[in-house]
């Protein structure tokens, strides 16, 4: 393996090989290193969501952003990340309407082609949908989703195209500091010599902090998703991806007739879960749970039968947001942690924002000020308009 590189990335997620992409992109010698195999964390059980619906504005700009990122990937990056224009809505009830109503307003002023729509309009969208108890929702047509591990996959492969290193099987052991800032890395096939190390480790990212004395405020947390076989008359397979603020679960299809449950509940189990050894599978009560909430959104789910699931993590912030950041404290120690649930949509931009940190050389027209890591030390957290934080 080189010893030498400009740019050190940790983490063959979708952070990581995005960023390992746009350093490349930019002509620099960047190496990515991932210690099991690429999207083995967080990415690669994510459901893939890519919407742009966010409460603060420059949430809202990064979505619409990266939007244009999945919905040209091959043209853009090159390679297949399985995009599928579903498009998204969120629902909410009678009482929250003036919310929904507030934050669709914020979103068409940046750009993004959503639109408000009472019950009987999202009905007349998706007809399989039961809209008695909504009040409001909000429609986006351009969103959809897209496959986790084949992100990661392309991504890496152009980064290798123009000349990334990407090692997988490598875990990094320490980073080494001199004179106060980055040095390189240890790892299991040796040292590397790099001014610059990127953190993108997800629910490992904590640990690799704490080499060089920085403690992240972030914890992991174990999420499910519960997987159903559609009746074999359903119309419309692969329908609309639908975030229900009434039931507070979301619905998404996928392909082989499938829908996939999960909950849009910001409350976090008291149990921190090891990302080296946690339960990957699904719970039967949690089953439960959301074949009640999806039979009661989308009746037509009740011919339908339970085909299990699985549980992935989170790594979650005091206040729900991302860090990026370039930690002053360590010059060369750039971090792009805590995405809370919400990142793998924002990978694209992420990526180029870590790239312009570990540079110094700013491409992405999205300032990441507002997630820096000092933000809980000085009293300002980032704060969402929803009380599912989850959403942003």
């Amino acid at each position: 393996m080189k010893n030498t590189a400009d740019v050190v990335v940790i983490g063959g997620g979708i952070m990581g090989t995005a960023t390992a992409y746009h350093l490349a992109r930019r002509g620099v010698d960047a190496l990515l290193l991932e210690k099991t195999h690429l999207g083995a964390g967080s990415t690669g059980r994510t459901v893939g969501i890519v919407r742009q619906h966010y409460s603060l504005e420059v949430t809202a700009r990064m979505a619409l952003r990266a939007l244009k990122t999945w919905e040209n990937f091959d043209e853009m990056v090159g390679g297949d990340v399985g995009f599928v224009r579903s498009g998204v809505a969120f629902s909410t009830g009678h009482e929250d309407k003036a919310g929904m109503e507030a934050n669709v307003r914020l979103q068409q002023s940046v750009g993004i082609r959503t639109e408000l729509l009472d019950g009987d309009g999202l009905r007349e969208v998706a007809p399989y949908l039961a809209t008695e108890d909504i009040g409001a929702a909000a429609y986006e047509p351009d969103s959809g989703t897209a496959d986790g591990s084949l992100a990661c996959t392309a991504y890496a492969a152009r980064a290798r195209e123009l000349g990334a290193t990407v090692k997988q099987g490598v875990e990094v052991t320490g980073i080494r500091l001199a004179g106060g800032r980055t040095a390189g890395v240890d790892t299991t096939e040796g040292p590397v010599d790099a001014p610059v190390v990127v953190n993108t480790a997800g629910p490992w990212g904590m640990r690799l902090a704490k080499m060089v004395g920085v403690e992240v405020p972030a914890e992991t947390s174990r999420h499910q998703v519960a997987s159903f076989a559609q009746p074999e008359d359903f119309e419309t397979p692969m329908h609309l991806v639908l975030g229900d603020f009434v039931v507070g679960h979301y619905l998404r299809s996928e392909t082989g007739g499938l829908t996939l449950a999960g909950s849009l509940k910001d409350d976090i189990s008291d149990e921190v879960p090891d990302p080296d050894n946690y339960n990957t599978e699904v719970d039967r009560p949690f089953v439960e749970e959301m074949v009640d909430c999806s039979i009661r959104r989308m009746p037509a789910l009740e011919r339908g039968s339970v085909q299990g699931g699985w549980s992935g993590l989170y790594t979650v912030t005091p206040d729900w947001h991302m860090i990026v950041d370039h930690v002053e404290d360590v010059p060369g120690f750039v971090i792009g942690l805590g995405f809370s649930g919400s990142g793998f949509k924002m990978g694209p931009v992420v990526g180029e924002m870590l790239a312009d940190l570990a540079t110094g050389q700013q491409e992405c027209p999205i300032d990441p000020h507002p997630f820096r890591l000092s933000r809980f030390a000085e009293g300002e957290p980032l704060k969402s308009e929803y009380s599912y934080s989850i959403v942003g």
